[in-house]
């Protein structure tokens, strides 16, 4: 949890998720971006990473429904540490489904998607198609998912690039396309490469600059 100390605080805070490798460490440059725009933010491991608890994983398994909960968990946290601000989610690829997931039991007010997946089958076919060794498994329940997408109905903000070839415009204007408040930004680039092709004077600062005047215009 790390409020903001900026003297104007925009009184909303950001849970910001990386995908399902790593930990929250990898996000702090990130994170202190946010912190200076003026959001609260919180951060949190997932079982298995990080300084979480323990927990047996495939590493050929995308996503486990137990970091689903993890999120959830999370998101009651942020009610509780930050109860009269606005609560949105940064999350980016494989975590954009964990996104997806939670928030049918743990609403919040807006999402932040870079690079969101569609259909979690098709990741697979991508992957398998670039390495036909490439092993990957999903949950049980995974066919749920493209379902629960559009069940979704805070409003949605979604990047991604023109030369993405894992999550590519075309999909994620599909998600845009399934409700009026969901916007969608391009950018010229690859996967996941919005910070570095928004970046203006320092890290992070176009990027950021893009997600505050969005979470402004639903005031």
């Amino acid at each position: 949890m790390m409020p903001t100390k900026v003297v104007k605080p925009l009184r909303t805070t950001l849970i910001i998720t990386y995908a399902t490798t790593g930990n929250m460490a990898n996000l702090l440059y990130y994170t202190n971006a946010f912190l200076k725009a003026g959001f609260d933010v919180v951060l949190f491991d997932y079982r298995g990473f990080g300084h979480s608890s323990d927990f047996p994983k495939d590493p050929a398994c995308l996503y486990y429904n137990e970091y689903v909960t993890d999120m959830e968990t999370a998101i009651d946290a942020a009610r509780k540490q930050f109860p009269t601000n606005k609560l949105g989610i940064v999350s980016s690829s494989a975590g954009t489904i964990l996104t997806t997931l939670a928030v049918q039991q743990k609403p919040v007010d807006f999402i932040v998607g870079e690079g969101y997946v569609r259909d979690p089958f098709r990741i697979i076919d991508i992957w398998k198609k670039k390495d036909s060794s490439f092993k990957i498994v999903l949950p049980a329940d995974a066919d749920r998912y493209v379902e629960v997408t559009r069940k979704i109905t805070c409003p949605m903000l979604l990047m991604t690039g023109t030369k993405d070839d894992i999550t590519p415009p075309s999909n994620v204007h599909a998600i845009a396309d399934m409700r009026s408040n969901r916007k969608l930004l391009l950018y010229d680039g690859q996967h996941l490469e919005a910070i570095t092709v928004w970046k203006e004077k320092e890290f992070a600062d176009g990027y950021v600059r893009r997600i505050k005047e969005f979470v402004s215009s639903l005031r």
